[in-house]
């Protein structure tokens, strides 16, 4: 294997984990980062550019805990 393609393999780990972390500690943040990219990409004309800024958009947040008003626990009603 070449270098180059080693480099990149190491570049690329590291990225998902970057970004896996950010998920899980600066989430927030991490949501707005990625509903601009998904918007840059899903303004643009090409169809796989609006393909890949469909699939970036980021999930809408559920509530959780009593602001979800699940009532299995009946301490909210």
């Amino acid at each position: 294997m070449s270098e180059i393609l080693q480099w990149l393999l190491v570049y690329a780990a590291v990225l998902w984990c970057v970004l896996r972390l950010m998920q899980k500690y600066a989430s927030p943040s991490m949501w707005q980062w990625q509903a601009r990219v998904s918007y840059f990409f899903e303004t643009r004309n090409a169809s796989w550019s609006r393909r890949l800024g469909r699939a970036l958009r980021p999930a809408v947040a559920i509530p959780q805990g009593c602001q979800s008003h699940c009532s299995s626990c009946r301490s909210c009603a």
